[in-house]
Formats: C-alpha cells, structure tokens, sequence
C-alpha cells in the first residue's frame, strides 16, 4: 500500500488518511489503550458542534470524516483567530521545526560525540548530510543501539520531535530525506544499513517501538499517531519504492496505538473532565496480553472482562468516579506498564535515553486574568524522573531567579551540576513568531551521568560571566541593599481615623500607583494654607509624572522622606541588555513617592545623591544590572548584582568626572579586559 506522497496539509488531513487506507487502520489509531475506548476530545473546543463533541466524550470516525470532514486538521491549517486563541488558552506554543532539529542535534552530538552527524543547520533551516551515517567505536553506541535507544516527546502536540513530515510554521511538505525527527533518523539509519526489506522492516519496527510521545488533548495525539504512521510508511517506499502490507499496516498502527498515548503529563493519569475522581492503578489481577498483531487493551489484562472484537472495546464498565494511571507497553518484555512506575525505584523498564519537547508554559482560567500560574517546571521535574538525557525548551525566567515559579525550585536547578543551558533566547518571538514571553526562553539539557558544574548566576554572555566574577573579587556588595522595597511610604493611623469612607477605598495602606486619581481630596495640585505640614509625592496621574501634595501627618514616618535619593521606575523598558532607564531624578528630603517608583540610596548630601545618579546612569552599572533584568520589572532584586559604590568624597571613584569617564574609573577599578570593555560599550545605550 503506498503513502501519499504530496500529503495535504489542511482540512482534509484526515480524510486524505482514511481514503487510503482501511478504515480499520483509523479505528487502531482512535483508541486508548488504558481505557479500552477511544482516545477523547479533553477540550471544550469542539463543544459547539453539539452531542458527541464534548470535552469527556470519545472521538469517533463518524465525528471527523463524512459530513464531519475538517474538523480534526493541523495547526498551520486552521484559521489565524483559532491558533492565536488554543495557544492562549491551553499554553500551547508550536515548536517550530528548525528548532525542533537544533535540539535533536544536540541529543545526537551526546551520543555521537559530535555535531553535524544528520545535517548542518544553517540559521533557521538545515542542509541534509548526504554520505552515511558513521558510528562512534564507543562500546554500547553502534547502530543497532540507536535504533533501540527509547526516546520520549512529551506533550508532544503533532509530534514534530518525532517525525517532520511538514514544516509547522509554513506547512510546507519536507521530502523524506529532509526531514530531522528523531524517529526519521531511526529510519534513515535502518535505510543504510539494511540490505534486504525484511531486514528493513524488523530494524524498522525496532525504531518505531523505541519512539513514544503523550498528549492531553485528543486532536493533536490523532494527528500526532497520523504522522507517525505515515512516516514509517513513507520512509519504506521511500528505500525500496512499494508500500506497506496489510499486515505490517496493522502492526504499526498497533505499535503506535500503544506508543503515543493520551495522558496528564502531571498527575500520569487519563485525562478527564470529570470533578472529584480519584487516580488509581488501572491493574487489579493480571492475564496474558493477547499475542500481536491483534490490539489488547489493560483490560484484557483485567479478570471478568470481555471483548467485543469486533470494535476492540472493553465492556467492562469504568467507575466515574475512577481515572486509571496510564499504561504503556514494554517490548522487552512484551507486557503493558504503567507509565507512573518508571518514577518508582523498581522500573519496569530502563529509563528513556532521551526526553525531549516543548511542554506547556502556564495554567489558564484559574480567575484571575492578569495572572496565569507557571507549569512548566513541574513538566521540567517529571522529565527528570524518567530520562536519562533531558533537553526541554520553556520560558527562562527562572534562570534569573525571576517570574513565578517557585525560588526554592529556582535556586535548586541553578545549583544541578547535571543541568546546563544550551541556548538562551532573550527575545522570544525569533523562536516562536508571534509570541511574547517575558524573560525570553532558554533550551535547557540535563544529563544525570554529566557533571557541568552548577550555574550558580546565569548571564546571557561569556563577556558579562566573566565580567561578574571580577566585580565578586572585590568584597562585593550589592546596590540592592540601598534599594527600596514595596510599601516604603503607606497612610498613617490618622488618615484612617479622620477620613474611614476614604479609607475604605483600598485594601491596605501602600500609597498605590494610582493613589492621585483614587484620592483627589488627599493628593493636592496646589499646596493649601491651612495650618497643615505639606509634603510632596512623586507619582503619575492620567499617564504623566506629576508632584502632589499631601498632609505630612496622613504619611506613616519613615527615613527615606527625610534624606535624599535618586528615583527610578519599578518598571522600565523590556528587559534588554543596556537599555535606557527612564529618566531616574533625585528625590529631596520631605519628597515622597508612589508604587509607581523605586528609590536607590538615602544620604545626607545633594551631592552623594548626584554620584548616585550619575552611577545608576552609567554604562557598567546598567550593564551589571541587565544581569537579572530579563523583564520590564525593575525592583529590589534585580539590583543586586550591581556592586555597591562610596557615594562620598572619600570614594576610590572620583564623581566629580562625566558619566563616560566614571565608566572608564569602573573599568579599571574591576579590572576589564579590552575585550569586555568593548563589550559594553557595544551593547550599552549612554545616558545623559
């Protein structure tokens, strides 16, 4: 049976796949081998096309072909509004295929202990290597235990790190020998080195049992399952130029039933919409599986079960209130497993040799709208359980210490000897167009038999690295200690006991950014003459820097009003290296200030607060600063790789001198090389 050789990619995916194939060949591809039904929709996307669409109901071959064609198709074809929203919504971000190739490489350049092996990239694309594949002599590393490697995408979507059939950002066909999944260089391999199709089949199937992936949501793992079939299929006609049998079309479709699989990445279970269920082994007492090439499912391993062959469903009833651990199957032993017993200390099987992928970023629809819980590193942790090698792409805020992801998590992957950072990605969108990830994104590869030496600080550059540990030779202390935290200037008890209805107004007694327009009586354009102390608060009102005046006495006392600072906004820019900051000015004593600001440094003298300044403008501690502002956000924090100075006329820095010869004291005070220097002065915006 031959494949399509010009696939279409659009909505006729899946009807392009049953015309050409057996419907019986849909129906294998259809099924969850936990469950013993179909494989279900676990999205409320389709819930507008009515009965049978439902987020818990089974995809059928009746609800995606006939009258119901195009409504299972790939991401690059559906319509622009669709993708932006799914992407939003269920985190999802599709890894481009260039990508998807630069990590397969780096997996590669392990095992063969060099790059370049299958191709050369070249930018955001690729040239195929054409001679054979050469071997490392390495013991445990030839081509037979290539091919037998197991390899794991998680939350695979169509499965681009497994197979390539198309580009999934143009959706352009990739001809078979283009093409960069981990599984298309299985059976590259296998193509080369076998001489006979029978010999080509067993080593193939070898590949495809060595290939797995898992999904949530059930269009992608039906379109994922597709791709994989087809890619066995095309790669055989592909090197001997007839197509698969009918028999080894249901051996595949049955490996793949069971490789690629539906499951909560998190919890390991099935997926369900179900409130309240209780996970639970899916096994109670077992039975032999039923030899290849007909399909079992766990409940054929399950006591007083039966089947009906003629639709390979169980019909054995399945508690509402139970959702199973998901089973997979092991081909050495030729028996299923669950998938959560591979975290447990007696494995059924060996870990994967590699885990790969792209896995969610965030957790959507928990009530709030301005603030979706990271995920992604959970992903991360449960990658680590079962892999021996882990190459993972997700958003790299973590690696400054920043964003939401737990700190305790942050500071243990920055202190992982096994765990290093291939890649780093300030802007986002080079790797995912249309995207906007604060912090940018990081590839990231943890090997458990590697020891790279822990990240400690993470820098974007080998120029700012180096630069860093200089500054931390010199009894380093950091600008954050003169830095103001949240809440410096709140109401006092007197506000609240002379204005309660006001009061009432706010939750606590932090003078919030839009303290000017939510308390017109307090905050005063022009200073009244009432008998009252007066002090200024620096804030914004309707978008613009303004001053307001505002009784002494309804302003909890603090030091920072009575001394002088610089003033800077809490948020700034958008995280680059060496950008501007807006516009920082010197705060006098009885000169206040709302949320909307920080304040660095609180001295006695005009001129200490001049030498701050001139500081916090100067290209080296901005430079210093970019160190861990990857974001907008410009608090505490992310000051405290800046190196504290002496602000004093007995300073070893003479701030008397212009910003740029400050910078040049700053060279040399730390000892830069030409090299770095010429580094910052490359990448560092001046400011007057």
């Amino acid at each position: 049976m031959e494949p399509n050789g010009q696939h279409t990619i659009g909505s006729g995916f899946i009807e392009s796949f049953d015309s050409r194939y057996p419907t019986r060949i849909l129906e294998t591809l259809l099924q969850d081998r936990t469950t013993g039904r179909n494989i279900i929709w676990a999205d409320n996307e389709y819930e507008a096309l009515g009965e049978g669409y439902m987020g818990d109901d089974e995809i059928t071959v009746d609800k995606i072909t006939g009258l119901s064609s195009g409504v299972i198709k790939p991401r690059i074809a559906k319509e622009q509004e669709h993708q932006s929203k799914r992407t939003k919504s269920r985190a999802e971000v599709f890894t481009p295929s260039w990508l998807c190739n630069q990590m397969n490489n780096d997996i590669d350049a392990v095992w063969f202990s060099r790059r370049d092996v299958f191709n050369i990239e070249d930018n955001q694309a690729w040239n195929t290597g054409q001679e054979p594949i050469i071997f490392p002599k390495k013991k445990g590393h030839g081509w037979h235990a290539y091919i037998e490697s197991p390899r794991l995408e998680i939350t695979c979507g169509e499965a681009p790190f497994v197979c390539s059939r198309y580009d999934t950002v143009t959706g352009e066909t990739l001809p078979v020998n283009k093409r960069i999944g981990f599984l298309d260089r299985k059976l590259r391999v296998v193509s080369e080195k076998t001489k006979t199709r029978k010999e080509w089949v067993r080593w193939a199937f070898a590949a495809l049992k060595a290939s797995y992936g898992f999904e949530y949501q059930g269009d992608n793992l039906l379109l994922a399952r597709i791709n994989v079939f087809e890619t066995f299929c095309e790669h055989l006609y592909e090197r001997w130029g007839v197509g698969v049998s009918n028999e080894e079309i249901d051996q595949v479709a049955w490996i793949v039933s069971w490789n690629f699989w539906q499951m909560n990445g998190l919890t390991c279970a099935v997926p369900t919409n179900k409130m309240d269920t209780i996970i639970q082994s899916a096994f109670f007492e077992y039975k032999e599986p039923i030899p290849e090439p007909v399909q079992p499912t766990i409940f054929d391993l399950l006591n007083d079960s039966s089947l009906d062959e003629s639709i390979g469903k169980t019909k054995m009833d399945i508690s509402e209130e139970m959702v199973p651990f998901c089973v997979i199957y092991n081909w050495k032993e030729n028996k299923p497993f669950e998938f959560v017993s591979l975290k447990g200390k007696a494995c059924p099987m060996k870990k994967f040799y590699a885990v790969i992928g792209n896995p969610p970023y965030q957790i959507e629809g928990t009530g709030n709208k301005t603030f979706a819980p990271p995920i992604y590193h959970e992903f991360m942790d449960a990658a680590y359980e079962i892999g021996e090698k882990v190459e993972l792409v997700t958003p790299a805020r973590f690696l400054f210490n920043a964003g939401s992801t737990p700190k305790p998590w942050n500071q243990k992957m920055l202190k992982d000897r096994h765990f290093k950072v291939e890649h780093y990605e300030a802007d986002a969108s080079r790797m995912f167009p249309g995207t906007d990830i604060k912090g940018g994104v990081a590839i990231t590869y943890r090997d458990e038999s590697q020891n790279f030496g822990a990240i400690g600080t993470f820098t974007a550059f080998t120029e700012l690295d180096s630069i860093l540990r200089k500054t931390e030779r010199h009894n380093f202390v950091g600008l954050d200690s003169i830095v103001t935290n949240r809440g410096v200037y709140r109401f006092s008890q007197i506000a609240y006991d002379e204005e309660p209805e006001e009061m009432k107004k706010v939750t606590d007694s932090r003078i919030l950014s839009g303290a000017f327009e939510r308390f017109p009586r307090f905050f005063i354009k022009n200073k009244p003459n009432d008998g009252y102390e007066y002090i200024l608060i620096f804030g914004k009102y309707e978008g613009q820097r303004v001053y307001r005046w505002i009784r002494k006495d309804y302003v909890k006392a603090n030091s920072n009003l009575e001394k002088y600072k610089v003033m800077v906004p809490k948020a700034n820019g958008s995280g680059a290296l060496g950008e501007v900051l807006s516009t920082p000015l010197i705060g006098k004593p009885l000169i206040g200030f709302t949320e909307t600001f920080i304040s660095i440094g609180e001295v006695n003298t005009s001129s200490e607060a001049e030498a701050i300044l001139k500081y916090v403008k100067s290209k080296f501690a901005r430079t210093m600063l970019g160190i861990l502002k990857i974001t907008q956000d410009n608090t505490r924090p992310v000051w405290r790789l800046v190196p504290l100075q002496d602000f004093t006329s007995s300073s070893d820095i003479d701030w008397s001198k212009s910003i740029p010869e400050i910078d040049q004291q700053l060279y040399a005070k730390y000892g830069l090389s030409q090299e770095e220097i010429d580094f910052i002065e490359s990448h560092v915006k001046e400011m007057n």
